[in-house]
C-alpha cells in the first residue's frame, strides 16, 4: 500500500493546462503522484512529486471545487482528470474522492472527462449512466500482454479488464475511446502486439485510437534504468533514442527526446495500416510529433461541440 499524506491546499484546484490539447478545458488532479507507478510517468521529474510509494491527497476536495464553481462567472462546459495522475486509483480514499468530485461537477452541469488505466468502480459507473451524454474518456492501453504491463504499468489495471471497461463506457452510452500512448519501439509496436491490440479494441465496439511513442526525459530514463535489471531489454527500449529529436510538448520545461522523425513518420504509417484492417481510425498526438502533424489525439472534447460526436473528421 502507498504512503498517503493528506494536505490542506489553499490554491484553486481547477486550473488551466498549458497542453495545447487541454487548452479548451480546466484540469484536477485528484492526488500527488500516483500509486499506478508508470515507470514513463512525466510527473516523476516535477519538484512537486512526492516519490514513489507516496500519494498526496487533500482536504475537502468536492466543497473546495463546488466553492471554486459558485464563484465563477461562467461554469466551465467540462473538467478534465487528470494531468498528472490517473483518477481511477486502487485507493479507497481517492476512489472516494473522484466520485464526491465528479457527482458534484456533474449535478452542477459540468461535464467529466478523463483518461484512466484504472479500474473504474460500479458506483462511477451508474454515476456517468446517469450522465452519459456529459461524459467522455480515454482508456489506456498500449498492449494485450500483461507480462509487459506488469513491468511498465506495474499497479494498472490488466489488459482485459480495460477493454471490459470500455466495452461497458460506451454500452452506456459515454463517448469512449483508446490512448495507445506511449507506444515503445520494438517492444509494443511490432505487427502482433499492434495486431491483438487493434482486434481486441474493434471486439469491445471502439473505433478511434490514439497513439504516440515514449517521450524521454531524464527522471523517465533513471525510472527506467532503477526498474528494468535485465540489460538487454532497457537497450532494446533506450537505444533507438541515441538518434533521436529533442522537442516540447508545450509546457514550461517540457523538453524531452523523441524518436527519429523517419522513424515515427514510418511507424506511424504501419501502424495506421494495421489498425485500419480491424475499422480503427488512428489519431497521432500532435503536441509530442508537433514535426509530423498537428492533428489532434482528441484526449477532450471540444466543449461548444459537446452534443457532437468525439471524434471529428
Amino acid at each position: 500500500m502507498p504512503k498517503i499524506i493528506t494536505k490542506l491546499r489553499k490554491t484553486n484546484f481547477l486550473t488551466p493546462s498549458g497542453l495545447r490539447c487541454l487548452a479548451n478545458l480546466p484540469t484536477v488532479n485528484i492526488s500527488a503522484g500516483c500509486v499506478h507507478n508508470c515507470l514513463y510517468c512525466y510527473t516523476k521529474g516535477y519538484s512537486v512529486y512526492p516519490g514513489d510509494g507516496s500519494i498526496e491527497i487533500y482536504e475537502n476536495m468536492a466543497e473546495r471545487i463546488a466553492d471554486e464553481i459558485k464563484r465563477k462567472r461562467k461554469k466551465p462546459a467540462a473538467v478534465y482528470f487528470c494531468p498528472s495522475c490517473d483518477p481511477f486509483q486502487p485507493v479507497s480514499q481517492i476512489q472516494q474522492i473522484v466520485f464526491d468530485v465528479m457527482k458534484t461537477l456533474l449535478k452542477n452541469d459540468i461535464g467529466v472527462q478523463f483518461v484512466t488505466k484504472g479500474v473504474i468502480s460500479d458506483e462511477i459507473f451508474e454515476l456517468f449512466e446517469e450522465h452519459n451524454s456529459k461524459v467522455a474518456g480515454q482508456v489506456g492501453l498500449t498492449t494485450m500482454d500483461d507480462k509487459i504491463l506488469s513491468v511498465i504499468e506495474p499497479v494498472a489495471a490488466k489488459a482485459k479488464d480495460r477493454i471490459d471497461q470500455l466495452e461497458r463506457l460506451i454500452e452506456i452510452g459515454v463517448k469512449a475511446s483508446v490512448r495507445c500512448d506511449p507506444l515503445i519501439h520494438n517492444v509494443t509496436d511490432i505487427d502482433k502486439q499492434l495486431d491483438d491490440l487493434f482486434s481486441a479494441i474493434a471486439e469491445a465496439g471502439c473505433r478511434d485510437a490514439a497513439v504516440s511513442y515514449l517521450f524521454l526525459r531524464p527522471a523517465i530514463i533513471s525510472s527506467f534504468k532503477k526498474n528494468i535489471t535485465n540489460v538487454d531489454a532497457l537497450d532494446e527500449i533506450l537505444k533507438p533514442f541515441s538518434q533521436g529529436v529533442n522537442l516540447s510538448i508545450g509546457l514550461k520545461n517540457s523538453m524531452g527526446k523523441m524518436l527519429p522523425l523517419e522513424v515515427r513518420k514510418s511507424s506511424f504509417e504501419r501502424i495506421r495500416g494495421i489498425a485500419n484492417n480491424h475499422g480503427i481510425k488512428i489519431h497521432i498526438c500532435g503536441c509530442k510529433n508537433h514535426d509530423i502533424t498537428n492533428e489532434s489525439c482528441y484526449i477532450t472534447r471540444e466543449p461548444e461541440n459537446f452534443q457532437d460526436r468525439l471524434f471529428l473528421d
